[in-house]
């Protein structure tokens, strides 16, 4: 098969890129591209909010857990906000904290 014009060799080159793209769509077996509710992805779910929620998880018994989690919640979802709220519930005082001095005092 020769082709005799620009027109006929693009024709060919869409067609064959067509055929393959489709079978190769057919073919791929990707955990996530139906729409069925399967275990794997409440578990991908359950896991990716865990994550999300780990500096919230951290700040539980520390002074600022309210903001720290409201901070969390809405800006969590960016990557730095999530790293800001994840060092500042690494940073903030606990709520038990006891001075040394005042056990020293005592």
């Amino acid at each position: 098969m020769i082709l005799t014009s620009k027109s006929q060799t693009i024709r060919l080159i869409l067609i064959m890129l067509f055929f393959f793209n489709n079978n190769f769509a057919q073919q791929t077996g990707l955990p996530f591209e139906n729409n069925k509710i399967s275990v794997e992805k409440i578990m991908a779910g359950m896991v990716a909010l865990a994550v999300y929620f780990i500096p919230t998880l951290i700040s539980r018994d520390k002074i600022h857990f309210r903001f720290i989690f409201l901070f969390n919640a809405l800006l969590g979802w960016t990557v730095i906000g999530w790293f800001i709220s994840f060092l500042w519930a690494l940073w903030a005082k606990s709520k038990n904290t006891t001075l040394l001095s005042e056990d020293i005092d005592d």
